[in-house]
């Protein structure tokens, strides 16, 4: 079992309300993942973490999910969600099968400090396989946090 930094283009540096503290705007992420391509091209292995998505600080996760745009071979599961805390709080044993995963509806984390939402693909080695992750994301951080109503 490891862990794989594939966050890609993922970086928190252009999150577009912090260019704009007034305003919350929800925004997309996304990024894919070819499996064939991890580990020197050898694929991942059971148990094997892969850190797709940055979160920055103070930023609520409305929403996140897996597209299977390819199967993973062999029998692999995938669980999408945050290592540091519930490694499948988005989606729960994903099947591997083409199109989106069945999403967990109530989680909505608020990430307190800059962490990444990671896939954690289970049950089998995989050598094959592309799939797409995405999270919607709102900044949540103080904008006027002194108090003004003294």
């Amino acid at each position: 079992m490891a862990t794989y930094d594939v966050t890609g283009n993922t970086s928190s540096t252009s999150v577009p309300s912090r260019k704009n503290p007034g305003v919350r705007t929800p925004y997309l992420v996304e990024n894919t993942i070819d499996i064939s391509k991890i580990n020197s091209s050898a694929g991942t292995t059971n148990g094997d973490v892969l850190q797709v998505i940055d979160i920055p600080a103070e930023t609520l996760v409305l929403h996140a999910g897996i597209e299977v745009i390819t199967a993973l071979s062999s029998s692999a599961t995938m669980d999408f969600g945050i290592t540091g805390g519930d490694v499948d709080v988005f989606v729960d044993g994903d099947a591997n099968a083409t199109g989106y995963s069945v999403l967990t509806a109530t989680a909505r984390p608020i990430i307190a400090s800059a962490d990444t939402i990671d896939l954690l693909v289970a049950g089998a080695d995989s050598s094959a396989g592309k799939v797409r992750v995405f999270a919607l994301l709102c900044d949540v951080s103080g904008v006027f946090e002194t108090a003004n109503n003294a």
